[in-house]
Formats: structure tokens, C-alpha cells, sequence
């Protein structure tokens, strides 16, 4: 009886733990603007769409493609590739950003959802400190950057605001 009991207490306690880890795990989407891959966790996506049209507009900064429209709300198009000062193919390919701000981001395509732990991102030093990005994650043996969403987000609204 006494066994019967340190083997439940055992096994309920082997159980928390294992909870314990998955609760400090996440998933992240993994993607690729041109040849670069990029991440941003999961919960941020509420869509992926595909061949949505985008409707262009006057007197905004040339990082921002225009807008599309979404089951009848407009979304702002924000394309990182040019807002980091390079060309990227012009895809047809965006993720919808689960906030309040009616944005997406175009890419060129879905690579993967990633699971990883905290401890598997490393965050950039102040002397390091990117605008756009948050640290790195190792991916498949390859550094990619881990994408700073709310720095994007409020650089596209100042700018915006300012035009």
C-alpha cells in the first residue's frame, strides 16, 4: 500500500514537471523575407494569406506596400525587406498580426513552427541592440533573427502620423 502511494506521488510529480517544461516552451513561425529567415512567436499570427490583393497608397514611407482588405477592414502592408534597406521578391504571401494595430507583414514564404524555450533565444546586449530585432534562435542549426513586432508596429504609426 505504502509503494502504491510513493509511486503515485512519483508519477504526479514526474507529471508537473513535465507541464513545468511545456509551459516554458513556445512556438514561433519561422518564414523567409527573400533568402533571409526570420521568427516571431506564434500567438502574434492570426492569418496567413495568400494572393490578397494590395491596394497602394499616396504619401507613406516606401516600407509600407499599401493596404488589403480583410474580410472588409484594412490592413496596413508592411514590408521589412525594405524597411531594412533591401529588395526582396515582391510575394504574395503576408502574416496578420494579432493586435490591435491592422497590420501585416509581407514575406516570401512559411518555413516551419518551431518549438523552443526561452533559454534558446539569445537576446541581443545594449552595445547590440537592434531596432527591429530582439535577439536570435537557433533554428536547424542556423541563426535566425527573432523579429521585434511592437518596434516595427510603433515605427509604422509615428511615421504615419507625422506624413
Amino acid at each position: 500500500m505504502a509503494e502504491e502511494i510513493i509511486s503515485l506521488i512519483k508519477n504526479a510529480s514526474s507529471e508537473k514537471e513535465v507541464k513545468e517544461q511545456k509551459k516554458n516552451k513556445s512556438i514561433w513561425l519561422i518564414f523567409t523575407i527573400g533568402e533571409k529567415r526570420f521568427a516571431i512567436p506564434a500567438e502574434t499570427v492570426k492569418e496567413i494569406l495568400r494572393d490578397a490583393t494590395v491596394f497602394p497608397l499616396p504619401f507613406v514611407p516606401a516600407y509600407i506596400d499599401g493596404i488589403l482588405n480583410r474580410y472588409g477592414d484594412p490592413y496596413v502592408v508592411i514590408n521589412p525587406a525594405t524597411l531594412e534597406g533591401y529588395d526582396a521578391p515582391k510575394s504574395l504571401l503576408f502574416i496578420v498580426l494579432n493586435d490591435e494595430s491592422h497590420s501585416c507583414l509581407r514575406i516570401t514564404d512559411v518555413k516551419d513552427f518551431f518549438t523552443a524555450s526561452e533559454k534558446d533565444i539569445v537576446h541581443f546586449n545594449e552595445s547590440e541592440l537592434s531596432e527591429f530585432y530582439d535577439g536570435t534562435l537557433k533554428v536547424d542549426g542556423e541563426e535566425v533573427f527573432v523579429m521585434n513586432l511592437q518596434a516595427i508596429i510603433e515605427k509604422v504609426g509615428k511615421e504615419i502620423a507625422a506624413a
